[in-house]
């Protein structure tokens, strides 16, 4: 866990104020995107890819995000607090929580470094 809290300063500090904020308003564009899809289902395909774009945009621009840790951060989603809010702000009331169940079933049909737990 160390080792990614390294590795995810190390991406924070690799871009300047207005690349952060960039990167900051991307990430909470596929949240949107997500929410717009919530009557889909959590296990329709086109969530599903959008659950894909989450995990390649946050390995891509922060930190390498395994099926585990993005487990971590759905439950985190949907905890409540400034998570679900920015979130549910960003795709609508509900998609906090509905993007932690999309990452549980994404996360159940992709091989795992690891085994899943609470899942």
């Amino acid at each position: 866990m160390k080792e990614r809290l390294k590795e995810a300063l190390a991406a924070f500090h690799r871009y300047n104020d207005v690349e952060n904020a960039a990167a900051a308003e991307e990430f909470m564009a596929i949240f949107a995107d997500i929410g717009a899809k919530r009557g889909l289902g959590s296990a329709a395909p086109e969530v599903q890819s959008e659950i894909k774009r989450l995990q390649d945009y946050i390995t891509g621009h922060f930190y390498t995000c395994s099926d585990e840790i993005l487990l971590g951060l759905g439950e985190m989603y949907a905890a409540g607090g400034e998570f679900t809010e920015n979130i549910d702000v960003a795709g609508g009331t509900g998609t906090a929580a509905f993007t932690a169940d999309a990452i549980r079933v994404y996360c159940k049909k992709q091989p795992c470094e690891k085994p899943l737990h609470n899942v």
